[in-house]
C-alpha cells in the first residue's frame, strides 16, 4: 500500500536531492540569542525522503525551550501519518506556538495547523479537511484492511479538529464537511473554531507541489489553482510595423477562450492515470502526478512516453517487477536498459565480450577449404562401400 496520503533552504534540512518541504529561520535578540523561531511548511509535507522525524529533531536542534515559535503554513498537504507527528509535536510546544496559514492548509497540512496554541489565518487564504485517501492493491482481504485502517485515520483526523475546533458543531455535520471536502474562508475557519484569528491579507502565492495535488481534490477554489500555475513569460514585442499606405478596418477578433486551469490539470493526471494502469503497475501514478508540472503538455506526453517504454523493456528482460521501481525513480529508459543488460550478465555470470577478433586469429578468421572437404566426403562414401559388399554376398550365399 502507497503511503496515506490525506489531500493528503539552507541546511540542516536540504534532502539528498538539495530540496525540502520545511524550513527553519531563527531570529537574533539583542543579547546575540535566538528570539524568535520561524518554520516555513511551504511544499507537499513528506516529499523527498524528508519525514516528520526529521522535521522535529531539526526543530528540537535549534530550540531552547523557552524561544517562541510561529509556523507559517502554505502546504497543499501531505502524508497524514507526518502530519499527526508534527501537530503532536506544536502541540507540546503549548503557549510558545503560533501558527500562522499564508495561504493554503489542506488536508494533513489543517491538522498541522490546529496543534499551535494560536492560529492566525490571512484573510485571504483557504484551509481544506476531508477524508483520508489512498492507493492499495492486493487481495478482496487487503482491500479490507485498507478501508479498516481508513476509518481509524479519520478517526484520528476528527480529534485532532475536535481538540481545536468549539463544540458547537455536531459530530454528524464535522463528518460530512469531511465527506463533502469542505473549503474554508479564513472567517469561516474562526467561526468553527479551527482557527483564532483573521489576519491582514497576503498575496496569494503558490505551493511548490500545489499543481499535482489540487488535480486530485473535488472543487478547489480557483484562485489556487490559478496561483499553482505558472506564469508564462512575457512574449517578446513585434517590431514596429510599417504603416499602411492605405489602411482598411480590421474586424473584429474573436474572443480567444481562456483556458481552465482546473480541466487541463485533471486531464493531465487522468492521462497519466490511464497510462500507468494500462502499463499494469498503477501504483506509480501519485508519485509521477505529484513531480510533473501537470499544465505543461510536452512533460506530460515524455513522462506517458517514458512509462511505457520503461515498461515495456522490463517485459522483454522477463523482469516486469522492477518496471515500478524504475518509474518512480524517474529512469530513463536508456538507463534501464543498460541496468537490465548489467543484471542479465550479473545473474549468468558471463562476461560479455564485444570486441572485434584479432586480425591474423586462424581460429577465427580461417576460411572453409572446399577441395578438402570435398575429399573427406569420398573418401568416407568409398569406405562404406567396402564393408557392406562382402556381407551382401554371404547372403546372396
Amino acid at each position: 500500500m502507497k503511503q496515506t496520503q490525506y489531500p493528503a533552504h539552507p541546511p540542516p534540512q536540504a534532502s539528498a536531492g538539495g530540496r525540502s518541504w520545511y524550513r527553519i529561520q531563527s531570529k537574533a535578540g539583542g543579547d546575540g540569542k535566538p528570539s524568535d523561531l520561524e518554520v516555513l511548511i511551504y511544499d507537499e509535507i513528506g516529499m523527498w525522503g524528508v519525514s516528520a522525524e526529521r522535521f522535529v529533531r531539526d526543530l528540537n536542534a535549534v530550540d531552547d525551550g523557552a524561544v517562541r515559535i510561529t509556523v507559517g503554513i502554505n502546504s497543499p498537504g501531505g502524508d497524514v501519518f507526518d502530519g499527526f507527528a508534527i501537530h503532536n509535536a506544536l502541540v507540546r510546544l503549548g503557549e510558545r506556538c503560533t501558527v500562522r496559514i499564508d495561504g493554503l492548509a489542506a488536508s494533513a497540512a489543517s491538522v498541522i495547523a490546529c496543534g499551535g496554541h494560536r492560529v492566525v489565518m490571512a484573510n485571504s487564504a483557504f484551509m481544506m479537511i476531508h477524508n483520508p485517501w489512498t492507493f492499495a492493491c492486493g487481495t478482496a482481504d487487503d482491500l479490507r484492511k485498507t478501508a479498516d485502517l481508513m476509518d481509524k485515520v479519520r478517526t484520528g483526523i476528527l480529534a485532532a479538529y475536535r481538540r481545536k475546533m468549539s463544540q458547537s458543531i455536531a459530530d454528524a455535520d464535522l463528518v460530512r464537511m469531511l465527506d463533502e471536502e469542505t473549503w474554508l474562508t479564513a472567517g469561516e475557519a474562526v467561526a468553527l473554531g479551527l482557527a483564532d484569528v483573521v489576519g491582514e491579507t497576503v498575496g496569494m502565492k503558490a505551493c511548490l507541489g500545489a499543481t499535482g495535488v489540487l488535480a486530485r481534490f473535488k472543487h478547489p477554489p480557483q484562485s489556487l489553482l490559478a496561483a499553482a500555475v505558472e506564469p508564462e513569460p512575457d512574449p517578446v514585442p513585434d517590431p514596429d510595423p510599417v504603416p499602411d499606405p492605405d489602411p482598411k478596418p480590421a474586424p473584429d477578433p474573436d474572443p480567444v477562450p481562456v483556458p481552465d486551469p482546473a480541466q487541463a490539470i485533471a486531464k493531465a493526471a487522468a492521462r497519466i492515470t490511464q497510462a500507468c494502469l494500462k502499463a499494469g503497475i498503477p501504483e506509480t501514478a501519485e508519485v509521477l502526478i505529484m513531480n510533473i508540472q501537470l499544465t505543461n503538455d510536452a512533460a506530460v506526453a515524455a513522462e506517458i512516453e517514458r512509462v511505457q517504454a520503461v515498461r515495456d523493456l522490463c517485459v522483454l528482460a522477463r523482469l516486469p517487477e522492477l518496471s515500478s521501481d524504475y518509474v518512480k525513480s524517474g529512469l530513463s529508459a536508456d538507463a534501464v536498459r543498460a541496468r537490465l543488460i548489467d543484471r542479465g550478465v550479473q545473474a549468468s555470470g558471463t562476461e560479455i565480450d564485444n570486441k572485434e577478433p584479432v586480425k591474423g586469429d586462424a581460429s577465427k578468421s580461417k576460411a572453409p577449404n572446399a577441395t578438402a572437404i570435398f575429399a573427406e566426403r569420398r573418401s568416407k562414401v568409398s569406405g562404406k562401400a567396402s564393408q557392406t559388399r562382402p556381407n551382401q554376398a554371404i547372403e546372396r550365399s
